[in-house]
């Protein structure tokens, strides 16, 4: 550091630099991810944390507060600009700066001209050491000393010098080549082979060696030189640190330097000298045999490791030996599991070294046994083993066979139980049913009726959680239930068939119930309304379009529309996924009905996701202020604010408006705002299904209520592509980009770069400070090259990307690649109500 630094390193000027590091930073146009205001807060945190545990701050302090909060790509660039502020370095002056295009084409030269110059360097200093005479003297040498019958030296340099080495270095004696050599083999003290070692003897090196900073090699080389002290050294290494020992005691027996008797005694100190089962691991992978007293270390395991470390040790004496001790460690943690190894054993653990045998099956009940005992401690025990479900069901795919996968599933089904049994009331009961049920594990009847009689429900209430068939959901329609969260949820979850929901929809529609035809027309539109159709119970997401029946099927007009004005009970973005599903299968003026309903919804959903992910303060590109000035020639002719002109002229005293100037027009003024959104969304045949049209329609509308509308522009592409809305383009309305989505049709290849080429051109009709490019795409991309070679063109001209993919969905490898390009992020969404918030957290806002 400088003598003199620009700030001292005291804990008052902790926010002065924090601040200016935050500013500089966000300032750059390099950095992966410009700090947020939290950066401003955690760097001075993490200096007073230091002050008061040192009791001083030095300059390092400061630097190190820098670098650790900052992403950690962008960790190089942070330690310049803090280095900068602290030791208030200048920067010289900067020439202009190029055209961005330029920029790309002379960093391209500039990669191309630095291998040339950096091969020519290397040539330059090649030719500084050939020198001709050295070069025919030391080829001469090389064929004498090929020639000799003693290849020892030969062969030993061999190792470290090639031929052609040995002829251009000019070597014309055995010890300038045994120097030579030499010091290439101590370049590598530390990591020596046992041939190394051998070596040293005829390169003249012994001695060196023998002080080589590695213990291992100091002593194997010393038993070379025939030190008589060896076995004394080797007893303390091996108190000390018996790996090293026993890498020692491998480069000697290799090296053949001991006596048999020498050999046992030392094998037994450094078995004596054991202490775990992570030092006996290390002396089987260093001597590739297991220690003597390996029953010892195994039985001492659950005391002193975790199963997964235990586990890791076992695979390492099983690598080098072949001797698998895993069945042995399951059983001492399952005999000392009540007397300490039950700190040591979680259910992760057990999943990951999951073994068809008694004692993993015992570990795992007991540790099922143990969480549910642990549960009633905690302040809601139900919702602590619903997450704990939550947590160690997805195990069950990896296990490696059908017992264990069984064992696994008994204790599952445990936690399902002991949630359900400590529900608090009926609507927790409800709901932990639904949720241990979504994640495959349905409680048992006993179960669920002993806590519904605990909780006081009645025998129709405690049926529908054990059994919500269709015979139950049907008496409850019958009895008048206009609940429609109570039918829906019930009807979601009992898998009913087509005719089961056609035949609710009748009696619903019979008796007038609104809320229950809705429920119905969730789970299947044409059981609702009594059309023709397969719906919902189409087999896959791809479909095609029915070509009969579709237009002049007949159906009742009053039962068609309760159930469309039931629809409106359930949530939005199932209608926007429901007019996906039946748009091409309903008459067309119940087409049309449809279509008006979702194109409301899906204008209300954006409007209600753009607040969530964006906020009520955001601003888009070009903003109105509250000033006016004269209109002037370039200027938008819709800024022009007609009553303030009105009231100019009039203040004036005109009364004759037939010669009106320019100048006489008051125009609003303008002022930069801070984003511009463009949305490339895919429409390719792999995007065919309702949810992924569905995430798409609600995702442009999000984003055209989350800036101005001249901030804004989205593009819809497979092999085609269809303009949506251009940024320029700022007078086009909400209600035709919504009738244009959901219009949108699934089809066709999946081309990306004319969407690209439209992105980069849009940008250029926003003066936004910042710019985001969202392609939403599951990244089965035909043009992928091409799309990464447009991606390189927008970090230099400050675009950021972020590449929107359905999470199990995509191509992860295409969409990294495309990212990397770009210096951009990939973003995995499961479903549409996953987007404000992930976004939201990408887009720092």
């Amino acid at each position: 550091m400088a003598t003199q630094p620009k700030i001292s390193p005291l804990p008052s000027n902790a926010p002065h630099f924090a601040h200016e590091f935050t500013k500089r930073m966000r300032m750059r146009k390099d950095v992966t991810k410009k700090p947020s205001v939290r950066q401003t807060q955690s760097i001075p945190q993490l200096l007073s944390a230091r002050y008061f545990r040192n009791g001083k701050l030095t300059l390092e302090d400061f630097l190190d507060a820098a670098i650790y909060t900052t992403f950690p790509p962008d960790q190089k660039i942070a330690r310049e600009v803090a280095e900068d502020i602290l030791l208030g370095r200048e920067k010289e002056e900067k020439k202009p700066n190029p055209d961005q295009q330029q920029v790309v084409i002379q960093q391209g030269k500039s990669d191309a001209l630095s291998k040339v110059m950096d091969q020519i360097r290397r040539e330059q200093e090649l030719a500084k050491i050939i020198k001709k005479d050295k070069v025919e003297a030391g080829y001469e040498y090389l064929l004498k000393l090929r020639k000799k019958r003693d290849k020892r030296l030969y062969n030993a340099a061999h190792d470290y010098l090639t031929d052609g080495e040995i002829v251009l270095r000019g070597i014309t004696s055995h010890q300038e080549l045994k120097k030579t050599a030499a010091q290439e083999l101590m370049e590598h003290f530390g990591g020596l082979s046992t041939k190394d070692i051998q070596n040293s003897q005829p390169l003249d090196c012994l001695d060196d060696v023998c002080n080589s900073p590695n213990a291992a090699e100091q002593i194997a080389a010393s038993s070379l030189r025939g030190d008589p002290d060896i076995e004394d050294r080797f007893a303390e290494l091996a108190e000390r640190d018996t790996t090293t020992a026993a890498r020692a005691l491998k480069h000697m027996e290799e090296l053949g330097s001991l006596t048999p008797e020498q050999q046992k005694a030392m094998d037994q100190k450094l078995q004596d000298a054991l202490d775990d089962l992570s030092e006996a691991a290390d002396y089987a992978r260093e001597l590739g045999r297991i220690p003597a007293n390996l029953d010892k270390f195994i039985k001492n395991a659950p005391q002193q490791f975790s199963l997964s470390d235990a586990a890791a040790f076992a695979q390492k004496i099983k690598d080098a030996t072949g001797k698998d001790i895993m069945d042995d460690l399951l059983d001492q943690y399952d005999q000392q599991f009540d007397s300490g190894a039950s700190n040591r054993v979680d259910m992760r653990q057990l999943a990951e070294n999951a073994r068809n045998n008694a004692s993993w099956n015992n570990l795992v009940e007991k540790q099922t046994q143990s969480l549910i005992e642990s549960a009633d401690s905690r302040s809601s025990p139900s919702d602590f083993l619903r997450s704990t479900l939550a947590q160690n069901q997805p195990h069950q795919e990896h296990l490696p066979d059908q017992a264990t996968k069984e064992q696994w599933d008994e204790a599952m089904k445990e936690f399902a139980n002991g949630a359900v049994e400590r529900s608090p009331t009926k609507q927790h009961l409800r709901q932990t049913v639904k949720h241990v049920s979504r994640l495959g594990q349905v409680p048992s009847t006993d179960t669920i009726r002993k806590t519904g009689e605990r909780l006081g429900m009645t025998e129709e209430e405690i049926l529908e959680l054990i059994n919500p068939s269709f015979e139950v959901i049907k008496k409850l329609i019958q009895a008048g239930m206009k609940d429609f969260e109570r039918l829906h949820s019930l009807m979601s979850s009992a898998g009913l068939s087509q005719q089961q929901l056609r035949q609710l929809g009748d009696i619903a529609a019979q008796m007038g119930n609104q809320s229950a035809l809705g429920a119905v027309a969730h789970e299947d539109l044409h059981a609702a309304m009594g059309t023709q159709g397969s719906g919902m119970h189409r087999r896959g997401y791809g479909y095609q379009a029915q070509q009969s029946g579709s237009t002049g099927q007949p159906y009742d007009k009053d039962r068609a529309n309760m159930a469309l004005g039931g629809l409106l009970g359930g949530p939005a973005t199932n209608i926007i996924k429901i007019w996906y599903t039946y748009r091409d299968e309903l008459p067309p003026e119940l087409k049309q009905k449809l279509r008006d309903i979702a194109k409301r919804l899906l204008i209300d959903l954006g409007m209600r996701y753009a607040k969530q992910t964006m906020g009520s303060s955001m601003l888009g590109g070009i903003q109105e202020s509250t000033t006016v000035r004269p209109f002037r020639i370039g200027d938008e002719i819709d800024l022009i604010n007609l009553e303030e002109t009105i009231d100019l002229l009039l203040a004036e005293g005109r009364t004759n408006f037939k010669i009106i100037e320019t100048s006489d027009f008051l125009v609003t003024e303008t002022y930069m705002g801070h984003r511009a959104f463009y949305w490339a969304l895919d429409k390719s045949g792999s995007m065919d299904s309702p949810n992924k049209l569905g995430m798409l329609a609600i995702s442009v509308m999000a984003g055209l209520y989350g800036v101005k509308k001249d901030d804004f522009g989205a593009v819809l592409f497979d092999n085609m592509t269809h303009v949506v809305k251009e940024i320029a383009n700022r007078n086009i309305s909400i209600e035709k980009v919504a009738s244009d989505l959901l219009e949108a049709r699934a089809g066709g290849g999946t081309g990306g770069q004319e969407s690209m080429k439209l992105a980069l051109r849009n940008f250029e009709d926003t003066r936004a400070k910042e710019k985001i490019f969202i392609f939403s795409t599951d990244m089965y991309l035909s043009d992928q090259e091409v799309c990464e070679d447009l991606a390189e063109r927008m970090k230099p001209l400050g675009i950021k990307m972020i590449i929107l993919v359905p999470a199990h969905e995509h191509n992860p490898q295409a969409a990294q690649s495309l990212a990397k390009k770009a210096h951009g992020v990939v973003l995995e969404i499961n479903s549409v109500e996953e987007l404000p918030a992930k976004l939201l957290r990408i887009t720092n806002y």
